[in-house]
């Protein structure tokens, strides 16, 4: 009889029990949500998903099914899931700015938006960002209607939450509030958000400003001279880049190469003809840009055997496409490497292994990879990485 009854308490566990998750409505209209988020006083969490999305199906089966998960976002929240591609889904989409998948947002009764994340998002995680969301006080849009009056330090964690949405409006919303700052390096704060998640200065005078004050950079601790040095070039660029620089509809290209020249000097043949690659290939003029990229490797004195090295391995899928790989890696292979950087010779045979990899040259990739092996000269985590690919290609 016990053995009986012991049993029958297993059957009511087994089925008594039900798996933790979040209680998603189903198939709900959009004004019935809104509806019930007044009526229960709660703010909306929208899964925002397509069925072809991995991490989405990821946040399904790991994040949802998470016992704390479940039991805050059910108490919390009213949770609704929508196929961005089907129904609803793309007003939905538009209304609240969802380009990639997953997105997490967090939206009022009214249907404003308050608050969001993008992509896979671990439990303890999703915790955290639940717990953002619910604070006005951390609430990504509700901060954004008020920077203005956000501290220093607040105004940098703002920042950081907008470069993660890469909310476009952040360019435009840095400049203003940076603009406003008697001293744009004046705290710790400032000097981070300059160094890590400025778009562009507002003046010239702000570049120069930046450009002559390294030392108060440097004395932060966290910063090296490199670190300034590509920070400059980035804010150079940018600033060339900008309304206060481009004032036609034609992109000022002389204007460009003489901010670079004047505030980047050492770097403004590399950056400039860099840049005009890239342009002119995103514009689909395949001649203007070789004829830029070819200053880049025609020059290696101009540009430092290390940038070339870079350029090539960043254009050289491009270049295999236009059927002009060959001839670049001629001109590339002729170019010598400096005495002060000859342990930096493997990377000509690692740009060309990576250019291999990246345009499914396989037989290439493996005879460069092997030579490279079986060098002495070439760096042991290099090694590790090309027996690694190797070993996928089953090899």
């Amino acid at each position: 009889m016990k053995k009986i009854l012991f049993a029958l308490c297993l059957l009511t566990i087994a089925f008594g029990a039900k798996a933790a998750e979040i209680k998603f409505l189903e198939n709900p209209t959009w004004t019935s949500v809104l509806e019930k988020a007044k009526k229960e006083n709660k703010i909306i969490f929208l899964d925002a998903y397509a069925t072809w999305c991995g991490p989405c199906k990821q946040m399904d089966a790991e994040t949802y099914t998470n016992q704390a998960v479940a039991d805050f976002y059910n108490a919390n929240f009213i949770n609704v899931k929508y196929d961005m591609e089907k129904g609803e889904g793309a007003m939905l989409a538009d209304r609240y700015y969802v380009s990639a998948y997953p997105n997490l947002v967090f939206i009022n009764p009214d249907g404003v938006m308050l608050h969001k994340a993008v992509g896979f998002v671990a439990a303890n995680e999703f915790l955290t960002l639940a717990k953002t969301a619910k604070n006005p006080e951390t609430q990504y849009y509700t901060l954004k209607k008020s920077v203005a009056k956000l501290t220093n330090a607040q105004f940098l964690k703002f920042a950081k939450q907008a470069v993660e949405l890469q909310d476009e409006d952040f360019g435009y919303i840095s400049k203003d509030f940076i603009a406003a700052k008697p001293d744009i390096l004046g705290d710790a704060d400032l000097i981070d958000l300059l160094m890590n998640y400025a778009f562009v200065l507002p003046k010239e005078k702000d570049l120069a400003y930046f450009k002559n004050n390294k030392s108060k950079v440097l004395r932060v601790g966290k910063y090296t001279d490199d670190d300034f040095e590509e920070r400059l070039v980035s804010l150079a660029i940018q600033f060339a880049l900008s309304e206060e620089v481009q004032v036609t509809d034609e992109i000022d290209f002389e204007a460009i190469k003489s901010i670079l020249d004047k505030y980047v000097p050492e770097r403004s043949f590399f950056v400039f003809n860099y840049f005009k690659t890239q342009y002119f290939l995103e514009n689909k003029e395949i001649e203007p840009a070789l004829a830029a990229f070819s200053e880049i490797i025609d020059n290696p004195t101009k540009v430092g055997y290390q940038h070339v090295c870079n350029a090539m391995m960043g254009f050289g899928p491009t270049l295999f496409e236009e059927g002009k790989l060959d001839s670049y890696l001629e001109k590339f292979n002729a170019i010598p490497v400096p005495a002060k950087e000859a342990d930096l010779a493997y990377l000509k045979d690692f740009v060309k292994a990576i250019i291999y990899i990246k345009t499914k040259q396989t037989d290439k990739f493996k005879e460069t990879a092997n030579a490279m092996l079986a060098s002495a000269n070439t760096p042991e985590d290099i090694k590790k990485d090309l027996r690694q690919a190797l070993q996928n290609m089953g090899n």
